[in-house]
This record gives structure tokens, C-alpha cells and sequence, in this order.
């Protein structure tokens, strides 16, 4: 014989399926098209990324947090990281997970002697730098060479009076044996890919042409989609970035994910029978 309770359960859930319990929001609101309008670039916008509206009638978009990227006046893609680092995006692989960058500051620098200004750091981002990647290390403003061997020759057009600055190529997890603290100013690590300009031996003439090709981000399932996406939905959130937003495909925005109440019911009432 069934427990009363199961029977509540029974009625609770087709309920639920009648009348759309868990919808948080109507489903005109739902805006999450395949594919966004480029910026001119040719660069196809699709989830996990997303553009950022010309207006501020939008309080919600679908996609990952920060992957929302925005167009130049010039019709190139441009992409905001925290900490406001700026890059311009150079190509975006949907089948491979990855994006290129490159800074942003280099867009037309013809005299490739550029000045990395900052590190990148991805913080809690779901974005890990690829394995096409190698690390530039720069040294500014030295009184002599921070690397104790083999001598590095310094880089001349970033000469400052009696002040040197110095690069080193780094591989994968590589660590410096250097003692830079006290000998120079600024201690900066970039990413580039890997080419034959990132030859050590070359580096120290051809470092601003490696940056001008960009490094590379792969990118994996924010640990905060993972319900939705599980549930064949596209995460996304609110201006303010607090609350979770799951699109489904039937045109409603739910929380968190697309199966409502309904799944967790179903669950319930299997295990009991």
C-alpha cells in the first residue's frame, strides 16, 4: 500500500508540470540568441560569450561572467577582464575552448618596443592559459643583469640613462633563478605564444612582435553553470552579478537550472517506490 505521503508527492509534481512551478521570470524576458552580431571583425559572439548592450535597458545577459565582450570604435572585439585589463581579441575557437588575446595597448604599436604595463591574473575565472603559451619575464630599470647565469644582453630601446631592462623566455611551470629585489623596479610576466620568435636568443630584439601575436586562454564550465548546463540550459546572471539566471530552452529563465522542481520531485518520489 502507498503512503499517503506519496501520494502528495504524486499530486505536487504534476502540478508542477501544469502550471510551470520554478519559473523566475517571464519568458518575453529570456534573451539568448545562438549567435550575436559581430563587431565587424568577423568574429562569430556565441555563448559562453556575449555582447555587452549598447544601452542600459538590459539587466541581464546569457553567458559567463566577464566573458561579455564589446566592440571598438573600429569594428574590432574587445574583451574586459577584472583588474581592467583590456584586450583586443584576435580569434575564438568554439570547438577547442580558446580565445587569443593580445593587450590591447599594442593595437598599432608599429615601433615594437612596447612596455608591458601589468601581470594577468585570472583570479577565479573559469580560464587557464593554454599550452601553447610561454611566459616573456621582464626585468625594468636595473642596475645590473638580475640573472646570475647564462648573462642575458639587455633590451636597448627600453634603456633608461644608466638603467638596463632584461627579458627571459620561460617554459611552462619554469621558475627564474634570479635575485631582482634591490637591483631593479618592476618585475612583469606576460604570456605569448609560442613561435619562432620566442627563441631566447632572439627575444631580446623580437619580444614586441611576439606580443603582437597574442597569447592564448582556454576555457572550461564555470563551476557555478554546471546545473545548468547539465540541464541543456545557458548560464547567465544580472547587472549586479549576484543572482544565477539559467535560459532554457522553452523560453523561460529559471534559477540555477532548467529542471525546476520537476527533476528533484521525480527523484524523490523514484527512490521511495
Amino acid at each position: 500500500m502507498i503512503k499517503p505521503l506519496y501520494f502528495f508527492l504524486l499530486s505536487l509534481f504534476f502540478i508542477n508540470i501544469s502550471y510551470g512551478i520554478g519559473d523566475d521570470s517571464d519568458p518575453s524576458s529570456a534573451n539568448c540568441p545562438d549567435q550575436y552580431e559581430s563587431c565587424g571583425d568577423n568574429l562569430t559572439i556565441k555563448y559562453p560569450f556575449w555582447r555587452t548592450p549598447n544601452d542600459s535597458t538590459s539587466n541581464q545577459y546569457c553567458g559567463y561572467p566577464y566573458f561579455g565582450l564589446s566592440c571598438s570604435e573600429y569594428g574590432k572585439t574587445i574583451l574586459r577582464l577584472p583588474n581592467d585589463h583590456t584586450f583586443l581579441v584576435k580569434d575564438i575557437n568554439y570547438p577547442n575552448h580558446s580565445i587569443t588575446l593580445v593587450d590591447i595597448d599594442l593595437d598599432g604599436n608599429q615601433q615594437y618596443c612596447p612596455r608591458p604595463r601589468h601581470n594577468l591574473t585570472l583570479e577565479t575565472l573559469p580560464l587557464h592559459y593554454s599550452k601553447s603559451d610561454l611566459t616573456l619575464s621582464f626585468h625594468f630599470n636595473c642596475t645590473s643583469g638580475p640573472f646570475p647565469w647564462p648573462p642575458k644582453p639587455p633590451i636597448e630601446c627600453l634603456r633608461f640613462e644608466a638603467k638596463r631592462s632584461y627579458v627571459n623566455v620561460l617554459e611552462g611551470n619554469e621558475k627564474e633563478q634570479d635575485n631582482w629585489f634591490g637591483i631593479c623596479e618592476e618585475h612583469v610576466r606576460v604570456m605569448v605564444l609560442r613561435t619562432p620568435l620566442t627563441n631566447n636568443d632572439m627575444i631580446t630584439t623580437e619580444f614586441g612582435r611576439a606580443m603582437d601575436q597574442g597569447f592564448m586562454l582556454d576555457w572550461g564550465t564555470a563551476k557555478e553553470c554546471g546545473a545548468c548546463e547539465a540541464s541543456d540550459g545557458h548560464c547567465g546572471s544580472s547587472d549586479s552579478k549576484k543572482d544565477l539566471l539559467c535560459f532554457c530552452k522553452d523560453g523561460k529563465v529559471r534559477s540555477k537550472h532548467c529542471g525546476g522542481m520537476q527533476i528533484s520531485l521525480f527523484n524523490v518520489i523514484s527512490a521511495n517506490f
